[in-house]
């Protein structure tokens, strides 16, 4: 890498000037043959470094370009690729304490246990920080406020399958109807599996519903490493992918 930088930098003999009005009444394909053979002609001679270093300090631009547009491509098709790919889950953590302190590779070790990792997508989002109180002084304050916005709009488009959050979270979820309640949400099945953990909160009308889950207790979830002692999970999303993400993990939470 070092000698083909030197290359580029240290300028090689100059090339003979071509006729311009020679070349411009050409054809492109006598154009093609004539600057091979003027570049036959001019490294008559050279070594082959010399050679190497002529060709790529006068075709610089265009060897950069080609390089460039070749590893645009490359992105462009891997990010393609992996945005057509199934997703395992998508989750949100509220109000996590250290993000940089977070573990995510629990969730990869989950979309492995389930076998739902090689060929699927995995989103995951801590950067979202909401308190009920703060809503309600913020909205008054400034109705459009990003930071809650941004959040309820994911959240109403269905994009977030688990949210896990501590109470101050869940309340604000609850209040802003994010969460679905669960005794309408899961299965008999599932819901059996987390009967004696719900939590009743009261939804945006103030009337009690079941709408989050305890989970402060289990092993997987301490090891994510949220912040908080106290650790509770709802649902969000109500697509059939929704569904299907929620019914896989409460199933590997509670087997």
């Amino acid at each position: 890498m070092r000698q083909m930088v030197d290359e580029l930098v240290e300028k090689p003999k100059e090339p003979e000037t071509d006729d311009r009005l020679e070349l411009h009444s050409m054809t492109k394909k006598e154009r093609k043959e004539y600057k091979k053979k003027k570049f036959k002609e001019t490294t008559e001679g050279m070594t082959p470094a010399e050679k190497r270093r002529y060709t790529f300090y006068y075709h610089k631009e265009k060897i950069i370009v080609a390089t460039i547009s070749i590893i645009c491509l490359v992105i462009l098709a891997v990010t393609l690729y992996k945005n057509t790919r199934p997703t395992c889950i998508s989750y949100v953590v509220i109000n996590c304490v250290d993000q940089f302190e977070f573990n995510a590779d629990a969730i990869d070790e989950y979309a492995k246990s389930i076998g739902k990792f090689d060929g699927y997508q995995i989103h995951g989002d801590t950067n979202v920080y909401a308190k009920e109180d703060e809503y309600n002084a913020s909205y008054e304050a400034n109705p459009n406020s990003q930071k809650y916005i941004s959040f309820q709009t994911l959240a109403d488009s269905h994009y977030y399958d688990i949210v896990f959050s501590d109470m101050e979270g869940a309340l604000y979820c609850a209040g802003m109807d994010i969460f679905y309640p669960i005794d309408k949400y899961l299965d008999q099945e599932h819901y059996d599996k987390i009967k004696d953990r719900i939590v009743v909160l009261n939804n945006m009308d103030g009337q009690p519903a079941q709408l989050a889950i305890d989970v402060s207790d289990l092993e997987f979830i301490k090891s994510l490493n949220v912040g908080y002692n106290d650790v509770y999970i709802g649902f969000a999303g109500d697509q059939e992918s929704n569904h299907v993400a929620v019914n896989d993990f409460i199933d590997y939470l509670f087997p």
